[in-house]
């Protein structure tokens, strides 16, 4: 790695640590091990749990279950979800493991790390029943409508949540899935948690404020200081201290220990990034995690060479401005913790940097957007006037269109809350905008084009959905050819699969250039100024996610970037002389308090 790039990236990380010194005796807390995963778009952090034993540890790392001993030894890797792994929890017999992913996002698996085997969970019950408290009703779900399901410390029931029609309830389910109880609960609920006296407990949304409730959706447990308290949560075998995450003044989250009683509350940790997710076993000893995310855009020849750091602070998603001086970007700190609770409200704005490689950015030049919510990803007009860029500013999930020299920004697409849109890009004539959405014919993430001037900013047709055949996969991103008639896209056929193909902007028959194998979604895609070449992302011999450019019209692709960092989001500079990318780590680091 250039040693300006080296340098750079250990500027962010002495500046994001200059915290206080935990107030903790450093010598209880032991470093467990570390999970990587695969992209910083589209990913929640890795989960992580200790066995009840307190003998192993299992995490996840996308769509993969890896277990090891809690002391260190080798890994047992489990075989692979088809989505990535968000939740999990321990069986009382410490070797079953209960896991999402499987199939699906909200799928279910049983893990047995023993045997090294994966089966569905409840594979012969379709649905579930419940009578609903006692109100003499019956509420039904889906196996995967059950959401962070929790194991009780016996083994026989397992927690969970299903956000009904009618609001959230809180599901208790034999372990055998034979017999079930349901509980409207009036607020939002989240992480449930069983105590040792086998209540229920959870966070709560309380006038506002997250808190701790014990049965879920009961009493708060009321703190000192007054804090916001952020899921997981556990409990400790004497029923007297419960584990939290609470933020600090910096806008992450800490490790805090509470009593249950209630009174004063302890800050356990003083990490950079977020603290959190404890989880605990019968010797009372705590596991938990640290989030590290950090993403910085940077450069590179478009025909190989170093690396060079672009801007000083958390950036990604670059683009161009047609001129080539001045990159758009994503930037902000975005918490993990504190952003996922709050959602779309999250800490990433939409700004621009100048381009030079050397010093790099300290901050944006200037910012184009920079709401509550989630702004990023700019792109501008051909001529320079008009600015896109995709935000849920005022509750929406939409591109939205603002002059280049300032003022109020309007909303042009309307898919719907949920929705998701993409990165737009403007077609090289300044007629059209592209973007990815989902469907609402099929609701899996499909290629969209609206008719835009240019000169105006005004729309002459709304987003219309391109109909592609031959191409049975979910658009990621999608980027112009130079005649404006024809696109390029990247979508994911299946789980690791990910395939190139060109189409007419109106829809048709795809042309299938590239297929390729990877563990990384949303990676991005950029086409040269030319149209000759597509660069795109994917894993090389040195175990990184590296940069590599394709003919489209035929031929292995080479490789551009060979430091050693992960890669994203590939730009291609208008004189094609450069490429624009984001460098990412994305790991989390467990650790072990007894």
């Amino acid at each position: 790695m250039p040693v300006a790039l080296v340098a750079m990236l250990v500027a962010i990380g002495v500046v994001l640590s200059r915290r206080q010194p935990a107030p903790l005796d450093a010598g209880r807390m032991t470093f467990v091990a570390i999970a990587h995963q695969l992209g910083p778009v589209g990913y929640r952090d890795p989960a992580g749990a200790i066995s009840p034993d307190g003998r192993w540890i299992a995490y996840s790392e996308g769509r993969f279950l890896r277990v090891r001993p809690i002391d260190g030894g080798p890994v047992v890797d489990l075989p692979p979800g088809e989505a990535q792994i968000r939740n999990l929890t321990w069986s009382p017999d410490n070797r079953t493991i209960l896991a999402d992913g499987y199939q699906t996002q909200t799928g279910w698996a049983l893990y047995d790390h023993v045997a090294r085997t994966r089966r569905p969970f409840w594979p012969d019950r379709d649905s579930l029943e419940a009578p609903l408290g006692d109100q003499g009703a019956v509420t039904t779900a889906k196996v995967f409508d059950l959401r962070q399901m929790a194991w009780s410390p016996a083994g026989r029931i397992i927690a969970a949540i299903v956000n009904g029609r009618e609001g959230q309830e809180l599901w208790t389910i034999s372990a055998d899935g034979t017999k079930a109880g349901a509980q409207k609960i009036g607020a939002r609920i989240a992480f449930p948690a069983w105590t040792p006296r086998g209540e229920i407990a959870c966070v709560t949304t309380v006038n506002g404020r997250s808190r701790v409730t014990i049965p879920c959706g009961g009493s708060a447990i009321a703190l000192s200081p007054d804090l916001d308290v952020y899921g997981p949560i556990a409990f400790a075998r004497d029923n007297a201290t419960v584990y939290v995450a609470a933020a600090n003044t910096t806008g992450t989250v800490d490790l805090w220990a509470a009593p249950i009683a209630g009174g004063r509350a302890n800050r356990i940790t003083s990490f950079s990034r977020d603290t959190y997710a404890p989880t605990i076993a019968s010797d009372d000893s705590v596991l938990f995690k640290v989030q590290s995310y950090r993403t910085v855009v940077a450069m590179a020849p478009a025909d190989g060479g170093p690396s060079e750091p672009l801007a000083a602070f958390q950036s990604e998603t670059p683009s161009w401005d047609p001129t080539g001086r001045f990159l758009g970007i994503t930037y902000g700190s975005w918490r993990r913790v504190v952003d996922d609770a709050k959602y779309p409200d999250i800490a990433q704005d939409a700004g621009v940097i100048e381009v030079r490689p050397y010093p790099p950015a300290e901050k944006v030049s200037s910012v184009v957007h920079a709401s509550a919510s989630e702004d990023q990803s700019l792109c501008w007009s051909p001529n320079g006037r008009w600015i896109a860029f995709h935000s849920h500013k005022d509750q929406s999930d939409d591109i939205w269109l603002r002059p280049a020299s300032g003022g109020e920004p309007r909303r042009i697409s309307f898919l719907g809350r949920g929705a998701e849109v993409g990165w737009p890009r403007w077609s090289p004539d300044g007629r059209w905008l592209l973007f990815d959405g989902a469907s609402r014919r099929t609701h899996r993430s499909a290629a969209f084009v609206a008719g835009v001037d240019q000169e105006s900013g005004g729309v002459t047709r709304d987003p219309q959905e391109l109909e592609i055949r031959g191409a049975d996969a979910d658009v990621s991103h999608a980027e112009w050819l130079p005649d404006s008639t024809h696109v390029a896209v990247l979508a994911k056929e299946g789980a690791g699969r990910h395939v190139i193909f060109t189409v007419p902007r109106e829809g048709g028959d795809a042309h299938v250039v590239h297929r390729f194998a990877s563990e990384h979604d949303a990676p991005g895609l950029t086409i040269s100024p030319d149209g000759r070449d597509a660069a795109f992302i994917a894993p090389a011999p040195d175990g990184f996610f590296q940069v590599f450019r394709l003919p489209l019209a035929g031929g292995p692709p080479t490789q551009v970037t060979s430091d050693r960092s992960h890669k994203t989001q590939p730009a291609w500079s208008p004189d094609g002389q450069r490429m624009a990318f984001t460098v990412w780590s994305y790991d989390a680091q467990f650790w072990r308090l007894r």
